[in-house]
Order: C-alpha cells, then structure tokens, then sequence
C-alpha cells in the first residue's frame, strides 16, 4: 500500500471520493472518473447489483480499474442493511428489518449473523457496508429511520447496534454506523429538506448520542454523518452536522475522541446543498471533518466536487495538510479492510454463499421478532375448522432508501395448508379507495376469521379504514403489522393484533405458525405506542405491550 507521502495532491482528493454509477457494468463515466480523476472509492446500489455472480465480476473490474491507476485498492461499498434496504436481494444471506431484530432482542445472536454476512459479503468483493442504522427512533412519524432503526430505547438500540457493527467488522468488512449524531427524531426526509432538532444538550447525551459514544469506545471502524440541523451544537446556525466544524470536530473527533472515518451521506441530498450546490458543500465538509465524501448519483455532480476541491487547493481555502489527515486515515483503514488477494474464480465463490450456519441464525432472528401486540388468550389465533379470509396489502417502497420489494410472497400460501375449512385470500391495493373498501367489507362477511395486513398506514388511510370496518363486523379480525407495529395503536379495539415488521418469505411462515398456534409471539415490542383511551380519545400516556411504561 502506497504511503500518503507518496501520493500526488490529484491522487489525494481521488481518496477523498466515493461516487456511484448507472448500469451493471462499468460504463463510460466511472471509467472516467476512476482512470483521470483517481477516485478512491464506488458505492454500489441496486441499479448495479442484479445478482452474486454479476456482482462479483463487477467488483472486480472495479478492484482492477481503480488499482491500475493509482496501485491502491479500492472502496466498495454498499447499503445492506437488512429488511426494505438491501441492494444484493437474493442469494447472499440478509438480515430482517432493524426493527425486527430489535424486537428479537438477542445481541449474540445478531452479532454472529452480522459476521456471517459480512463474510459474503467481502466474498463478493464488497469491502464496506453502510450500516448499521443506529438512530434512536422516537418519532413515530418518521419519514426514513422507521423501521431500519433497532427501536426506540437508547440502551437497546446501542446494545444491538454494536453487536451488528462488531459482527461486520469481524467479517473483515468495514462497517459504517448511522447516522451521527442521530436522525431518530425528525419529521421530515433530508433527502428532500434540512430536518432541524432543537433539543436540550442534556437530552442529546442521554438519548441520541449514546450508541455513537459507546461504538467509539469499542473501536467503530467508521461513523456517517446525517444531514440534520442541530442549532445548539453548531453555534446557533441552522446548517447539516455534515457541514459543521462544531459537531463533526469540536464534538465527534475531539470531546468524543473518534479516530476513525467520518463519511458523509451522500452529498447530492437537499438538505446539504440547498443554496450552495455540491461542490461547495463538499469542500465545506471536508473542512467541518469529514474524511470520505460520498457523491452517489450524477456524474456531473462528482466531477463538480473534484473540481471544488482542486480550487480550494489553490485558492488556499483547503490546506494539503488537512487533506493529509483525511487520506491517513483512509488509507491505514484500507490496509487494514482490504486485504491484498489473488484472483478468485466465481465457481470458488459461489460455494462459499448463503451459509447454512448463517442462514439458521437468521432464521431463528426471525422466529423471535414476532410480536403480539395485543394478546388476550386465543385472540392471535386461528381455528383450522373455521372459514377464513386474508386480506393482504399490495407492499411497495415507503421511503427514498429504499427500493421496490423484490418478494411477491403473500401470508395465503404459508397459511392455507393448515386451514381445513374453505380459505380465501385478496390482495389489495396499497392505499384503497372507498370503493375497494365497501368490497372487501362485504366479501368479509361470509367469513368467521379475517387476517388483515397493514404497512405504512400513515401515507395510506385507506389501510386503517379497512381495519376499522372489518373490527365493527361480527368476525373475528387479527390485525397483522408488516412494518411500524406504532401503526397498529389506531385499533385499540382490536382484542388480538400480531407485527413482524417486514414481509420477507421467512417470516411470513413464521408468522402463520404463531398464527395457528404452533408457536409463540415470544418477540417484544422495540417502540412505544400511543395509547388510546377506548371511546377514540387520545391519552397522553404511552404504553408497551406488556403494558409497561417505556424508558424512553
């Protein structure tokens, strides 16, 4: 590995960089950007990940473009999160959803999952995994945490959120954990606008920046900053922590004592360029403290940002010394993520994939996150004998980072083969109309047990108002949470109510075994829930479903 001493300022700023491409195989642009612009690094989503094989020789011509030019290995990151945010959907192993695993609630068991996928990940020549999300998700309405967050308690959240940093790390990938210094509590979506938090310095150190502290103190490879105004930590200015000197120096590098990389989110979001564009902005994060800038979409955006930094060079704005401290960084991580390796052949590889060790831990992750809500005896069960109807929701892409479901499964198919009696299943549209309503309703009352799926409620009343009609019938109804179990609060007249927190094919066989009563619903629930009173008056008061109040 090259010495920074030993890079040209050109091959310096190349360091800086991660950007992404359009298209399965490198094209013209990142050609161009790796061969004449040196950049360092690519980050990978799914506009370029259609399966493992092809994502295997991609990395490679990648590793072999990027290594040609400048003799130094190359980042190759991706988001693989878990859940809706996986950008390698089938054929490597992959988490569930945070939420899930939060309701799992089994550190152990996640960090060995994590270490696992990790390894197949690297396999594939992925070297970085911007996760995990360690957000503390207080706000139930929020636009782009939601469900990739591990819950809604500090403790839980920095407990899970290390095991799965550690477990990727120990895989021999870097992880990057998100988002600092906490993107838990906003209502609106930085890729669109600037979210502001205006809380107490005292709220601050107790909530949100407890699992970045405590990942600091276990050795985090590398931290993601968010593009969330905080006032009262950047000297009463209403800018990005990604742009201020006083939260990503004064307080993550110096009081925090972060040694790491800090990456930033990518720099092309509203929230970070409104005003000043992307050059602008990169250059003004990398003087906050940033070390690795990530520009993900537009190539001439990522040509702006080289040009930036060049000027800011020159115009003696930049300094080549703070340029130094950054590629230092980068380059002792990549020495030490990135191992020198010879050519592997994919047949080698793909033996190597979707190990059963791994995909059993998974699999009992899974089994625990089922979560009843609202438990009162048999009321989360089903009888055999009894006619029953699914009523499923047609699921699609709820926020920006994530992309539409790869899965078609339905609960129908896992359910059927235990129902003795006449079964039915519809899906139904995502948000549907008064119209598909009143049929549904109607269809419904042919039936003794009714099995109704809800996701993402708060962009689609026409959801909740399904359930409600359903609920005011004589059947027994069971609403089922494919997502924020906080969706399923507006049913308090429901007597038994169930959340899995995703729809992936595992956890819907899980789910129809809690149903029909072979297993228990042993999850426990990772965010609170409004509670409300009986009659539709809103109390107040939250509640867990134990009935316990929460901590947070």
């Amino acid at each position: 590995m090259r010495a920074c001493n030993e890079l040209t300022l050109k091959e310096k700023i190349g360091q800086l960089l991660m950007v992404g491409f359009d298209g399965l195989t490198p094209d013209t642009n990142i050609r161009d950007l790796l061969q004449n612009h040196l950049v360092g690094g690519v980050v990978l989503f799914s506009r370029n990940l259609e399966n493992p094989e092809q994502a295997f020789a991609l990395t490679q011509q990648l590793q072999q473009l990027g290594k040609a030019t400048t003799g130094i290995p190359m980042w190759i990151g991706t988001d693989q999160e878990g859940g809706m945010v996986v950008r390698i959907k089938q054929g490597i192993a992959q988490l569930p959803t945070a939420m899930a695993l939060g309701a799992a609630s089994d550190p152990q068991l996640l960090y060995e999952a994590a270490k696992g996928i990790a390894k197949e990940l690297k396999m594939l020549g992925i070297n970085m995994n911007f996760a995990p999300v360690v957000d503390i998700n207080v706000n139930p309405l929020n636009p782009i945490i939601d469900v990739r967050a591990f819950g809604d308690n500090a403790e839980r959240v920095t407990e899970l959120g290390i095991a799965a940093m550690l477990g990727f790390q120990d895989g021999g990938i870097v992880s990057v954990i998100k988002h600092f210094p906490g993107h838990g509590d906003t209502e609106t979506d930085s890729h669109a606008e600037l979210p502001l938090l205006r809380h107490s310095l005292e709220r601050l150190r107790s909530i949100e920046l407890v699992p970045f502290q405590r990942a600091v103190h276990v050795g985090a490879d590398a931290m993601m900053t968010a593009h969330v105004g905080i006032p009262l930590l950047s000297g009463g200015k209403s800018i990005p922590a990604t742009l201020s000197p006083e939260i990503l120096t004064g307080l993550l590098r110096e009081e925090l004592d972060f040694g790491g990389l800090i990456v930033t989110d990518c720099m092309e979001m509203n929230a970070v360029t409104q005003g000043i564009g992307v050059g602008e902005a990169v250059v003004r994060a990398l003087l906050a403290g940033a070390d690795l800038l990530l520009v993900s979409h537009t190539y001439e955006s990522q040509l702006e940002a080289v040009a930036a930094l060049e000027r800011a060079v020159a115009d003696g704005r930049l300094l080549e010394e703070r340029i130094d401290a950054s590629v230092e960084r980068i380059l002792h991580l990549k020495k030490l993520r990135i191992p020198m390796q010879g050519e592997r052949c994919w047949e080698e590889t793909r033996n190597l994939l979707e190990n059963p060790q791994t995909l059993k831990l998974i699999e009992l992750l899974r089994e625990k996150s089922i979560t009843a809500i609202t438990h009162e005896g048999d009321d989360c069960r089903l009888s055999p004998e009894a006619l029953t109807l699914v009523l499923w929701p047609k699921i699609t892409a709820a926020c920006k980072s994530e992309d539409e479901p790869v899965y078609n499964d339905t609960l129908g198919s896992y359910l059927r083969p235990f129902i003795k009696s006449n079964f039915k299943e519809y899906v139904y549209g995502t948000n549907p109309s008064p119209a598909e309503i009143m049929s549904l309703v109607s269809e419904a009352e042919k039936y003794e047990q009714i099995v109704v799926g809800i996701f993402h409620t708060a962009s689609n009343p026409g959801q909740p108002a399904l359930v409600h009609k359903l609920l005011a019938g004589g059947a027994k109804v069971i609403p089922v949470s494919l997502r924020n179990p906080v969706d399923l609060a507006a049913f308090p007249e429901a007597k038994g109510s169930l959340a899995c927190y995703e729809h992936h094919p595992q956890t819907l066989q899980m789910l129809s075994r809690v149903l029909m009563g072979l297993a228990e619903p042993v999850g426990i629930l990772p965010v609170t829930l409004p509670y409300y009173l009986s009659k539709g008056g809103e109390s107040d008061e939250c509640c867990s479903a134990s009935g316990v109040e929460s901590t947070t």
